[in-house]
């Protein structure tokens, strides 16, 4: 009966996470996020062009991670991406920067710093990404 038990055990723990491996994406940046990225305290991806730095102030990274929405992995992962942004924005507001630059998206060892693609984890359950940048304040213009 033990015995039983015990497969009966082992084959539930091998079929729960038969269906958990984690796929590093690389996906379009949403309309949205290109749209927003000038609002607020404004995000400028990579090497994009922009106003002469004055003061470094941090860099800093921050992660987010969603649970699996009904409308596929892509949507989660721009779920993801979207709340690590604000994220990154609120810090930056809260830290005295006007901006973010060299922003960067990661998930693991696998980074993106382009402003036409971005880097995610994601899997049956969610998905999960880092977002990088240097908080920073322009010169007056």
């Amino acid at each position: 009966m033990r015995t039983k038990i015990f497969l009966a055990m082992a084959a539930g723990i091998v079929i729960s996470q038969a269906g958990c491996t984690t796929q590093i994406r690389s996906l379009p940046m949403p309309a949205e996020v290109q749209a927003q990225s000038k609002q607020g305290v404004p995000l400028y991806f990579g090497d994009e062009a922009h106003p002469n730095v004055k003061k470094l102030i941090e860099t800093k990274e921050v992660r987010a991670r969603v649970s699996r929405e009904m409308t596929g992995q892509e949507a989660t992962c721009n779920i993801a991406l979207g709340k690590a942004l604000q994220q990154l924005r609120d810090y930056a507001g809260a830290h005295q920067a006007n901006a973010v630059v060299n922003v960067t998206t990661r998930f693991q060892h696998t980074e993106t710093s382009s402003s036409k693609e971005f880097a995610c984890g994601s899997s049956n359950n969610g998905s999960t990404i880092a977002v990088r940048g240097d908080l920073v304040q322009f010169d007056a213009q």
